[in-house]
């Protein structure tokens, strides 16, 4: 018998039109609110062992990804931070090693512990399964459960509330503080693109908004993102220029999300003379647009590596940058010369970046001489080291596979939750 564990949530009255999204206006800030996620079940994977959640997330993403959108986790303290905001949650698995009673359950429909013997005392009467037994019979059960229960939600209430009262909403944007972090390097081919999409999909797995922004005039976002449709950037970056005020409207117009990482992005213009024409401010505007919008709890700056008027705005606009250097002699002349250039725009422009450096040394390789060892940039010093990984990145059509096991998902690990357990 199964039984579910709903949140007290209290719901009001509005139109839902056809497309079964619900719009409404708090101080000029729309929102869409998608009734489910593309028809996907959530669901969300807690145990403490890291081999066995790698293993069921593979197994839902290989077997399920078109009916299954899953998050996962191996600490307790980021699963409750995870439960506390504002989430539809289908399935919650979770081990009875992650299970406290003072779980957020607002919003989880229903939960499973996940056992490989007798139930603890503190998980009695609840739903339970055999990790080990997880397949497609069970998939495939409460998929066809939810989807009635949502068929029988819609037939009894075409006029529905939304999910959240306005002040709740309001609470959830004022409280969400969206950390921008920029992926930069001086040096071209060090492998910047890689660690700015590793991060952008490590996020994602991690449960948390992420948006995965490219402003390189030549990108490679096809490689690791589907981008073959009509949309692209090149209207937003219009209505930068243009300086509308629904700036936010054409940036949730203009996104795509990848499901299976949960990464939104966006697709190239239609034009690299769109990004080349644009003012240093139109890039300024368009980040400060993010933070304001609080619709995301972390967003990921891919940049070229020259340092022009554009980069500069970028990284000063910024709230953290990633600088990534190679195992060489050459990056490390590159470094000092970008370290100097850093004190010109000090004295010339006031620009101090100051506490938002973090130097990554990219594809290291201990059997080789470490060139770079004391690179000091800004009295910064090398302090997250991401290792060699031949045959770590497999192209298969248009899908750009990145491994985040082993040593180079721990450095991006490492690199990222700097910045997620700061904010």
């Amino acid at each position: 018998m199964v039984r579910s564990v709903k949140g007290d949530i209290n719901v009001r009255k509005l139109t839902l039109n056809q497309d079964k999204n619900i719009i409404f206006n708090i101080e000029d800030f729309k929102y869409i609110l998608w009734e489910g996620v593309m028809g996907k079940l959530n669901v969300v994977v807690a145990d403490t062992d890291e081999a066995y959640v790698e293993s069921i997330v593979n197994y839902f993403m290989t077997n399920h990804s078109q009916r299954v959108q899953i998050s996962s986790f191996t600490k307790h303290e980021f699963l409750y931070d995870f439960l506390s905001e504002l989430r539809k949650i289908d399935i919650l698995l979770v081990s009875p090693e992650m299970y406290t009673e003072l779980l957020p359950k607002d919003g989880i429909a229903e939960i499973f512990i996940l056992t490989s013997g007798e139930l603890p005392e503190k998980c009695k009467g609840l739903n339970y399964i055999d990790k080990n037994q997880i397949g497609d019979e069970f998939v495939k059960e409460i998929a066809d459960r939810h989807l009635k229960d949502e068929d029988n939600a819609a037939d009894e209430s075409i006029i529905g509330e939304p999910i959240l009262d306005e002040e709740t909403i309001e609470e959830t944007i004022k409280d969400r503080k969206t950390k921008v972090v920029a992926i930069y390097s001086p040096l071209g081919g060090v492998g910047k693109t890689t660690i700015a999409v590793s991060s952008s999909i490590y996020c994602g797995k991690r449960g948390l908004e992420v948006f995965y922004l490219n402003f390189e005039p030549f990108q490679s976002t096809p490689l690791f993102f589907n981008c073959k449709n009509e949309k692209s950037y090149s209207k937003l970056l219009q209505y930068v220029k243009e300086r509308r005020d629904d700036l936010h409207q054409m940036i949730e117009a203009s996104k795509q999300l990848d499901t299976a990482h949960n990464v939104y992005y966006l697709s190239p213009p239609e034009s690299i003379f769109d990004i080349l024409e644009a003012e240093p401010r139109d890039f300024r505007r368009l980040i400060n647009e993010f933070k304001s919008m609080g619709m995301y709890d972390i967003v990921i700056v891919d940049m070229s590596s020259e340092l022009s008027d554009r980069n500069i705005a970028l990284l000063e606009a910024c709230d953290e940058v990633v600088l990534v250097l190679a195992q060489d002699a050459i990056s490390n002349i590159k470094a000092e010369c970008f370290s100097q250039q850093l004190d010109v725009l000090l004295k010339r422009k006031g620009l101090d970046f100051t506490g938002k450096l973090t130097l990554v040394l990219n594809k290291y390789n201990f059997h080789m001489a470490l060139e770079v060892e004391t690179a000091d940039v800004n009295e910064e010093f090398i302090s997250i080291y991401i290792p060699a990984v031949p045959g770590m990145t497999a192209i298969k059509g248009n899908a750009q596979l990145v491994d985040l096991q082993g040593e180079f998902g721990a450095s991006i690990q490492e690199l990222m939750d700097k910045f997620i357990l700061q904010s």
